[in-house]
């Protein structure tokens, strides 16, 4: 009972340095070569945001990123746009993901590389391994 507590304890001081009411919005626009993005911030203060707007083309999808402090208060205000460079257009907005936090929060732990490094030279040995038994019984 204490640990389930101390973890919900836990999860509301880290919950913090989130911002998860800030919201985005990426619209198409009526020539269908220019995406928008406008951010709502219902916090005092200015967010650091990021939102990826997934958009659909004739023969495939795109990305449109934007990064922006957002300021706090901020209703519906446009922050990117983002005109089509190639020869197509747009043809939707398929979905859109918004990662936010405070800039004065706690900070991002840096990823371990030399353990990441370890790891994925590890995947390559036994795929490696794999891949060599798999010929070794091929030739029996």
């Amino acid at each position: 009972m204490r640990a389930f507590i101390l973890s919900g304890l836990l999860m509301c001081v880290a919950g913090g340095a989130v911002a998860a009411d800030v919201t985005a919005i990426c619209k198409l626009g009526d020539d269908k070569r220019t995406v928008t993005v406008a951010f709502t911030n219902p916090e005092s203060k200015t967010m650091q945001c990021e939102v990826n707007c997934d958009m659909a083309l004739p023969g495939g999808f795109g990305t449109v990123v934007c990064v922006k402090p957002v300021p706090g208060g901020a209703k519906d205000q446009v922050m990117c746009t983002e005109v089509s460079k190639g020869s197509a257009a747009w043809v939707r907005v398929r979905g859109s993901e918004v990662n936010c936090r405070d800039p004065n929060g706690t900070p991002v732990t840096p990823a371990d590389d030399k353990a990441e490094e370890e790891e994925s030279d590890a995947l390559i040995k036994r795929l490696q391994k794999q891949g060599q038994d798999f010929i070794d019984r091929q030739k029996k």
